[in-house]
């Protein structure tokens, strides 16, 4: 399925490229919307400004979609209720509503209800 949309993608759908955090994304999303003349010179100046941007990735790309996916039921259906105990069980000191947050914006989650989110695979 599309991260973005939620729609399902056929099965000989390419990958073109996989990531590990979401900076790395930010760059390579920049990249991929950049003629390609100008992507070394682009690409340099942003990781080489990297520090002005980090931020604390506490969960990484790829362990977030796990824990996710370990707390939703049959349906890919996401709650706090059913978050917060995944957290715990990890050893993760993270707050559900953060980690909702941060997969929301990450096009992860698509918010259903108030307490419900549908998991994009």
């Amino acid at each position: 399925m599309c991260p973005h949309c939620g729609q399902k993608l056929p099965s000989d759908a390419e990958i073109v490229l996989s990531v590990s955090t979401a900076s790395e994304l930010r760059i390579e999303v920049a990249l991929a919307n950049t003629p390609d003349e100008l992507r070394e010179t682009l690409r340099k100046r942003l990781q080489s400004n990297q520090t002005l941007i980090q931020q604390d990735e506490p969960v990484s790309f790829q362990g977030l979609a796990r824990i996710l996916l370990d707390a939703t039921d049959e349906k890919g259906m996401l709650t706090v209720q059913t978050l917060q105990p995944a957290l715990d069980g990890n050893g993760d000191s993270l707050d559900a509503h953060d980690l909702i947050d941060m997969a929301e914006s990450q096009g992860m989650l698509v918010r259903l209800t108030d307490d419900c989110w549908q998991l994009l695979e």
